[in-house]
């Protein structure tokens, strides 16, 4: 910062202070430069002075009405020509007045002689001081305020031009982002001076003849948040000006800069009403028209970028009138806008929901099918309405996004040969190559995503921060081994890794900063593949930690039932996570951890069924139902317990589909589609084994078809076509067992069955059309 902006800005703050509590610290303070303390020093001594000169002027009196049905004479001013009346605006009246000594046109704006706006000579007051602070070209200069003079008048640059709202409709659009943009540099230039204007709006913009914009009226400028409510232009009013317990900020202006944007594009006013009342109820409800919807022609980019700005809560505007300058330029240079207005959301949740209530009466009085159902309901929401456009376009089949991918792909591959080659095969020794292979590129696409995603190339972004994850985790590995942190000898027990490569240690921190770090960027970039990535790094965190509890004996010993008892855990605290994320609005966060809770649901009750523990566990056993000549004697008892889980996943899925929502769908979707091959799966196996009658194999192919035929009354496709699957692999199995492979008549008699199947379907077709 140089040192003009640097005086500029700390005397603002001195402003901003003196204005807020009425207090004037000593400049010294605001600064630690003993250079700069005399300059600061002497700018607050001038605006103390103009303060003061124009406090004094408050007590002025007016001079008198005119009697009605006159014509108020023109007032003279010493040292000018008074040329006509401009106009009035806010509290005070504007003259054209020519300068003779200087011999210019200067324009003088004086208190309106309604004594009703005597009491508002304060706000007027305050505008002189304001525009007196101002030099900025696109902010009218002031030459002179007379405070003696009744009234007081300010002796101000005169605008040839003509007002923005009369020129707009001729102006291309890009020539009215232009002029906005200006007028949005201007505003922020008074917001960094602590002035805020509180009453925008075109009429108080000027344009030149170069379409230069000129900001007129400060009148109701001021900082004191609890200033401002219900004065000012109605439509231009943002919702908090219109509530005296909301507090006001700059924010403010970016509201009314928005509604300026939405009128020059679509030549109307956001909100319109019979009355007042009407109009400040539109205001407060924040649910205005597209402007695309008003005219067709508005670029979509000035409409995200207006609809921001005039978002109902100031959390969802643009922070600052410089963000919406430079959202404005982007547009201008042709390059994507930042701007993703919450309107958006609440407009397309809005719009789908009567669509998806109509998808339920379909599905209610039978129009439609319940697979049917669920698949339109799947494909809203792909919608999702908390989602930025550039995640859904990140989800396009580009070759970018190919490209971007297929090179996070490649950079994970590598690193696991790299580290291959370190712990394995000691090709690679000490830490400096491995920092430049693996160390500097993970910083450097850190680096790169943060810079890439502030420019607004988020998808390329997250592939980089993906890239830089799966580089971390080989390299703190590589990094712990090299400098002996948590190395241990390769015959300590209890160890995951027996060859002493990685320590159960080294492996939990380097997963659990892996899994931090992932889960902070998918807070920070909203993204369901980082937040993917975090899902699946806690899993494997909690793997490493089971490692400590005896987690490789387990697996040596098939102690499967430890290992699912000791994961159990991981069901329900995925579940919670998504909950709480679902419960905040975080979608894209929480549909992973419900996806993820139940994928860990079904590994846990299929490690149970192993070896029949989880009957075990429950004090029974079907052994007694087993055949003398099958060598395994838990084997019922375990086939029992997976058909058993394959109800238990279909039960499960039925209660999330009925009482979830719209995160924990793609879970129930996931259970729906194992429940029927889980069931099938345990006779699947006693056919394959052929250690039971051969009978079994008939059953097999009973069973898989009757699914097939249970998918009608359920209306799930996953039944359908674990159906047909597992009809085909009956059909290989008894082909097999019998040695039928060279028998023509199998063929023959499969393809006279497929006939009888296709007659039948016909008669069904022809009997279902003769029904009313």
């Amino acid at each position: 910062m140089n040192d003009s902006s640097d005086l500029e800005t700390r005397l603002a703050e001195l402003i901003e202070q003196h204005e807020r509590d009425g207090r004037w610290p000593p400049a010294r303070d605001l600064t630690a430069d003993p250079s700069q303390s005399e300059a600061l020093q002497s700018l607050a001594n001038r605006y103390l002075a103009l303060a003061a000169t124009l406090d004094a002027a408050s007590d002025a009196s007016g001079q008198r009405s005119s009697a009605p049905g006159e014509t108020p004479p023109l007032p003279t001013f010493e040292g000018f020509r008074t040329i006509e009346r401009l106009g009035a605006g806010g509290i005070g009246e504007v003259y054209k007045l020519q300068d003779l000594k200087l011999d210019r046109i200067v324009a003088a704006k004086v208190l309106r002689r309604d004594p009703a706006i005597r009491t508002s000579l304060a706000g007027f007051l305050s505008e002189a001081r304001s525009l007196a602070l101002f030099s900025h070209p696109s902010i009218v200069q002031v030459f002179e305020f007379r405070a003696d003079a009744t009234p007081p008048v300010i002796i101000m640059e005169f605008v040839e031009g003509f007002e923005l709202g009369r020129l707009a409709p001729s102006l291309e659009f890009r020539q009215r982002a232009a002029i906005l943009r200006d007028v949005c540099v201007a505003i922020q230039r008074a917001h960094d001076l602590g002035i805020q204007h509180r009453d925008l709006k075109p009429a108080n913009i000027m344009l030149d003849g170069r379409l230069a914009p000129k900001i007129l009226d400060f009148g109701l400028a001021a900082s004191d948040p609890r200033a401002g409510h219900l004065r000012g232009t109605l439509h231009y009013l943002a919702p908090e000006q219109l509530d005296p317990n909301r507090p006001i900020d700059a924010r403010t202006d970016v509201y009314a800069l928005g509604v300026i944007l939405y009128e020059l594009v679509t030549g109307s006013v956001p909100y319109a009403g019979g009355s007042d009342d009407d109009v400040a109820g539109a205001i407060r409800a924040g649910q205005p028209r597209l402007p695309v919807e008003i005219e067709p022609r508005v670029p979509e980019a000035l409409q995200r970028i207006a609809l921001k700005a005039m978002a109902l809560r100031p959390a969802d505007r643009y922070a600052s009138a410089r963000e919406m300058a430079l959202d404005l330029e982007r547009y201008l240079d042709g390059r994507l806008v930042t701007a993703r207005p919450a309107q958006y959301a609440t407009t397309l949740e809005a719009r789908v929901r009567p669509h998806r209530e109509q998808i339920d009466e379909w599905a209610r009085i039978k129009l439609i099918y319940p697979h049917e159902a669920t698949r339109l309901h799947a494909a809203y929401r792909q919608l999702d309405a908390h989602e930025d456009d550039w995640i859904a376009s990140s989800r396009s089949l580009s070759y970018s996004q190919i490209a971007l991918y297929l090179g996070a792909f490649l950079l994970l591959a590598g690193s696991l040969f790299y580290f291959a080659a370190h712990r394995m095969y000691d090709a690679v020794r000490g830490i400096v190559r491995p920092f430049f292979i693996l160390g500097l590129p993970f910083l450097g696409l850190n680096a790169a995503a943060r810079w890439l995603y502030r420019q607004d190339h988020r998808a390329v972004a997250v592939a980089f921060y993906l890239a830089g994850v799966s580089l971390l985790p080989l390299f703190l590995l590589i990094w712990f081994h090299e400098t002996g942190v948590w190395v241990l000898p390769a015959d300590t027990p209890g160890q995951i890794f027996t060859d002493g490569s990685v320590s159960n240690r080294q492996l939990q921190i380097t997963i659990l900063i892996a899994c931090l770090w992932s889960g902070w960027l998918a807070l920070r970039t909203q993204t369901g593949a980082l937040s993917t990535v975090f899902t699946l790094l806690a899993f494997l965190f909690a793997l490493a930690v089971l490692g400590d509890f005896g987690l490789r004996s387990w697996l040596e010993d098939g102690r499967y039932d430890w290992l699912a008892l000791h994961v159990l855990p991981v069901v329900p605290l995925y579940a919670a996570g998504g909950y709480a994320l679902d419960r905040v609005g975080r979608t894209w966060f929480a549909r992973p951890l419900f996806v993820a809770s139940g994928v860990s649901f079904v590994a846990v009750l299929d490690l149970l069924a192993l070896d029949g523990r989880m009957f075990h566990l429950l004090g029974v056993s079907l052994a007694r139902l087993q055949s003398p000549a099958v060598t395994n004697p838990v084997l019922i008892d375990t086939l029992a317990a997976f058909s058993l889980n394959g109800i238990l996943f279909y039960g499960v899925a039925w209660l999330v589909e009925r009482h979830g929502s719209d995160a924990t769908a793609p879970a129930a979707q996931l259970l729906f589609t194992i429940a029927p091959f889980s069931i099938l799966e345990p006779i699947a196996y006693l056919s394959e084994t052929a250690q039971y009658s051969l009978k079994v194999d008939w059953l097999y192919l009973g069973l898989a078809i009757a699914i097939a035929l249970v998918s009608h009354q359920r209306q799930r496709k996953s039944f359908y076509y674990a159906g047909l699957v597992n009809t085909g692999v009956a059909l290989y199995f008894i082909a097999e067992h019998r040695q039928w492979f060279d028998k023509p008549a199998w063929a023959i008699a499969l393809v006279i069955a497929g006939l009888v199947a296709l007659v039948a379907g016909f008669l069904l077709d022809a009997r279902q059309q003769r029904q009313p």
